[in-house]
């Protein structure tokens, strides 16, 4: 059983260049990846709302200033 977070971002004209957001995501733990999500975050266990609340923490640290917005979604994977 594999959970994962997806993430999807949301530009706006004026936000930080999307090659330099990447890299804060991926710094975060985010892996890049094509369809309809834009990163994926692949957790060891099933994670704790705790943990989800963090890892949306160090996100929402990470991005900062970018004028980017983004959703998360956490489920058991494929």
């Amino acid at each position: 059983m594999v959970w994962e977070t997806y993430l999807v971002m949301y530009f706006r004209a004026g936000s930080e260049k999307a090659s330099d957001v990447i890299k804060k995501v991926e710094s975060v733990g985010f892996k890049t990846t094509f369809g309809p999500v834009d990163f994926i975050y692949k957790w060891k266990n099933k994670p704790t709302k705790e943990q989800v609340l963090k890892l949306a923490d160090k996100l929402t640290l990470a991005l900062n200033g970018t004028g980017v917005m983004f959703n998360i979604d956490t489920h058991e994977g494929p």
